[in-house]
């Protein structure tokens, strides 16, 4: 019965997702041509044009968005990932139609596929919204509920309950836990009762009618886990995996498929595909005009640093980046050009002598970074990430923090999540790699937003830099 409302519901969609459809391209063309009044120099192109070109960019976009899996159960999936994605199909869509339009003669009016992009994504959302709160209002009343018994008793498992009993929104119900061991029965874990073991689970799900079996054992147990899925071979509840990594430090963990093979990723980049793009982006938009804007203010700077001490203008320093390559970072001099040749280099203290008379100026007030737009416009650097690190204090504190290296799975920036919440210089490294880690982890163009606000507003009051 539940199999089948899903199916109902996901054809529903599918059916009021191609009647949107369908409304935007028409929309799009009467605002066009006859809403907004907008000048046709060409005159107004028949009804008809538009009409076929609709009965072709309909199912081609269901066949898009079918494929980036819109219609299956979206269940535990965030709204904001089923809303980009949809931005996406939706986008891809529309660019193929231009593209098919200029192949063949061009006359669909590129305003009308704009205008259609615009109305289209509008409308789905709203229309997934509503769904979605809809089903969610269902669910904190008791229905729509998928029922479900999960295996373990470990750390695993635990957080797996915590998340569903938390979650009241993804609408599954605990009917109870397996258990390895047959002392654990009659107890609780996260508040559920284990009703039995392993080798009870074919009666367990038969009785309580349960659709879904979460194995969620430990890696030590995996005899137990190859038994749990022998037994649940012959049963018609859905049976789902979950990898134990209480052990591992996870950094975006996914699941890719790899030529049919499913493959955890432990460690993976925020910045790949898409984001990559949309950081990479968003960097060069602000860096073009913030060079240009600041360029008298970059000039009076260097003038400045030349008449009041010796030595070159720009200082370059070798710092590591992204998957651990070098690149050379630049900064204005604020040190005396002698400033290391007694030796090893060193964190700059309160009223270092080292430093020029500008130097404490521009420190003081950050202006000395500004030289980085050079390295975010050329790809070297971001303008949001952590701050990189010299190879030598790299190799150091590798080797005796855990997890350092991890921070090198995206660019360094001019400034990051960690500065602005005043850990900067001579700081302690454990709680700043905490940081960086916790915006890896965490990584949107939202967040990089508020951390370059953040910025601005601790630029004059920022204690942690000298």
């Amino acid at each position: 019965m539940l199999a089948r409302s899903r199916q109902l519901l996901a054809s529903a969609v599918f059916l009021l997702d191609a009647v949107l459809i369908v409304a935007s391209w028409l929309a799009a063309y009467w605002l066009r041509f006859h809403g907004l009044a907008l000048p046709a120099p060409r005159g107004v192109p028949p009804l008809e044009l538009y009409l076929w070109s609709g009965a072709v960019l309909t199912p081609v976009t269901l066949l898009v968005l079918r494929a980036l899996q819109l219609y299956r159960s979206g269940r535990t999936t965030r709204l904001s990932r089923e809303l980009l994605t949809l931005a996406q199909g939706i986008g891809l869509s529309t660019a193929v139609a231009g593209l098919g339009s200029f192949l063949v003669r061009g006359e669909l009016a590129r305003s009308v596929l704009m205008l259609f992009a615009a109305l289209a994504i509008g409308s789905l959302w709203t229309a997934r919204a509503v769904i979605r709160l809809a089903l969610r209002a269902l669910r904190r009343r008791g229905r729509n509920l998928r029922h479900v018994l999960v295996v373990g008793t470990g750390p695993p498992a635990v957080s797996l309950i915590e998340k569903m009993l938390r979650q009241r929104d993804y609408g599954l119900a605990v009917r109870g836990v397996v258990a390895v061991e047959r002392s654990l029965v009659g107890t609780a874990v996260a508040d559920c009762p284990v009703i039995g073991t392993v080798s009870d689970l074919p009666n367990l799900v038969e009785e309580s009618g349960v659709e879904l079996v979460y194995l969620a054992l430990g890696r030590a147990e995996w005899e137990a886990e190859q038994d749990a899925l022998g037994r649940l071979s012959d049963s018609t509840a859905t049976t789902r995996l979950v990898p134990d990594l209480a052990r591992s430090f996870t950094l975006n963990a996914a699941v890719e498929d790899f030529d049919g093979t499913p493959v955890v990723l432990v460690t993976e980049s925020p910045e790949q595909g898409w984001n990559a793009v949309l950081k990479r982006s968003f960097d060069v938009l602000l860096t073009v005009p913030g060079l240009l804007l600041l360029a008298p203010l970059l000039t009076a700077l260097a003038l400045w640093v030349k008449l009041d001490s010796r030595g070159p203008v720009l200082y370059r320093q070798e710092r590591v980046g992204i998957n651990g390559r070098r690149f050379p970072m630049l900064k204005f001099r604020t040190m005396r050009a002698d400033a290391e040749a007694a030796g090893a280099p060193g964190w700059t203290k309160p009223g270092d002598p080292r430093r020029t008379r500008a130097g404490v100026v521009l420190r003081a007030l950050s202006l000395d970074e500004l030289p980085q737009l050079w390295n975010v416009l050329i790809g070297d650097m971001s303008l949001v990430g952590p701050r990189p690190e010299r190879p030598v204090y790299v190799d150091r504190f590798r080797a005796s923090i855990p997890r350092y290296m991890l921070r090198h799975h995206v660019k360094a920036g001019i400034t990051g999540w960690a500065q602005v919440n005043g850990l900067r210089g001579d700081t302690p490294l454990e709680r700043r790699v905490e940081y960086d880690l916790y915006y890896i982890e965490h990584w949107s163009l939202g967040f990089d937003v508020w951390i370059l606000l953040l910025t601005v507003f601790r630029l004059f009051r920022d204690e942690s830099a000298h």
